[in-house]
């Protein structure tokens, strides 16, 4: 199923946890809508300016959320959320285009160490925490970007 032009609901609940592939991809189900704002608001914006988008993490089920050790409250566990890297542009170029460039409404943008996490914004998060630019380096600790 396609969610937008370029990503399809498959790319988006991929997981490395193997045995949970199915369930995963079962429970996606209810969080389509968002799924697919993410893909047409923020992932394909991504898309038009650098290229290829390589997904490595997109919505997480509960099991899924908790073997990868993620937070009980992730927007990846509402489909809000996805970890990306631009194949043909760094981290850095990526995340400073989104920020300073793009436009784009997002909730927040984290640069991880390996990937740049990107989620929705206002409906899905209150507008306090709408526009959150971060860094880690250890996936537990956070500052301000750049």
């Amino acid at each position: 199923m396609n969610l937008s032009p370029n990503f399809t609901l498959s790319e988006m609940v991929r997981t490395g946890q193997t045995a949970l592939a199915v369930r995963n991809a079962n429970e996606a189900h209810p969080h389509i809508p968002a799924l697919r704002a993410l893909c047409v608001t923020i992932l394909e914006p991504i898309r038009a300016r650098f290229g290829p988008v390589k997904v490595n993490s997109g919505f997480r089920g509960p099991a899924v959320n908790a073997a990868v050790g993620g937070s009980a409250t992730s927007q990846h566990s509402k489909g809000e959320a996805a970890d990306i890297v631009c194949p043909g542009a760094s981290l850095d170029e990526v995340m400073a285009w989104i920020v300073n460039e793009s436009g784009i409404a997002y909730g927040q943008v984290i640069r991880e160490p390996s990937w740049i996490h990107v989620s929705l914004g206002a409906p899905y998060r209150t507008a306090a925490k709408c526009g959150q630019a971060l860094q880690t380096s250890d996936g537990k600790t956070y500052k301000a970007w750049p």
